[in-house]
């Protein structure tokens, strides 16, 4: 084989993997650019690719409470039982391509989110008393069907562990202010997922609307290792790295 022959054949090899890696970055890669959820996003579509955001909402962990569009009339009535009438929760991890960083977090959301929280107390000295929140895994959706196929069987498998949940730990004493301004918090609990059950602290936020539901919003940080989870890696190409989050909004009514 001469000289002119080995060069087109490297030639032809390099712009097919050329083509290929554009591809792959394409499929995987691109970015998601989704808000983080807070108490002011509004939760997309669970069966819909997941939108882009035209501006990034404050993550829980970071953003200071700002004041809540809630009615200080109705704090009165906020001990007792509640319901979760709607909800959003999913996943947010870096992806790599060749060791490069993506251009924004791969995002993977779910509307099938239920549970129920108890309150006590009175006014000013309102208490947490226990939160039991469940998502549904199987049924997280991101702007790329590829990436969603390979979760149900690789990384998180929700296949095989379909639910994950959020049980609180201990009772949490309640900002005075809630009711008449959104209020941070942190929530000590238990998080199952991918069958491994570890103890945890969630940054959320709360708010009082002014039509007497709940809503909180929050995340909280994920270390694969922690709960068995392999990190997804195609053939070496495409990977991510070795922590995530998982993020939540939820509204709740009375009971």
């Amino acid at each position: 084989m001469n000289n002119r022959r080995i060069a087109i054949i490297v030639v032809a090899l390099v712009a097919v993997v050329a083509v290929g890696g554009l591809a792959l970055y394409s499929t995987f890669l691109a970015g998601d650019d989704v808000a983080r959820l807070g108490l002011d996003t509004p939760a997309p579509s669970a069966t819909a690719a997941v939108p882009s955001a035209t501006a990034a909402a404050p993550s829980a962990s970071s953003a200071a409470p700002s004041p809540g569009q809630g009615t200080p009339a109705g704090t009165g009535d906020l001990a007792g039982p509640w319901t979760v009438t709607s909800g959003v929760a999913g996943y947010r991890v870096r992806e790599t391509f060749l060791q490069q960083n993506a251009e924004s977090d791969a995002v993977g959301r779910t509307e099938s989110v239920t549970g129920a929280l108890a309150v006590d107390g009175e006014p000013g000295a309102l208490r947490l008393v226990s939160t039991q929140i469940a998502v549904d895994m199987a049924t997280l959706r991101s702007d790329k069907d590829r990436r969603d196929g390979q979760l149900r069987g690789r990384g998180i498998q929700a296949d095989s562990f379909p639910t994950a949940t959020f049980d609180l730990a201990t009772p949490v004493a309640l900002p005075a202010d809630f009711g008449s301004a959104d209020v941070a918090v942190i929530l000590p609990g238990k998080l199952t997922l991918h069958g491994v059950t570890k103890d945890v602290e969630v940054a959320a936020q709360a708010r009082l609307e002014s039509d007497g539901t709940v809503v909180v919003a929050g995340s909280v940080p994920i270390l694969f290792a922690d709960y068995g989870i392999e990190a997804p890696n195609v053939a070496g190409l495409i990977s991510v790295g070795d922590n995530g989050s998982m993020e939540f909004r939820v509204v709740l009514a009375k009971a």
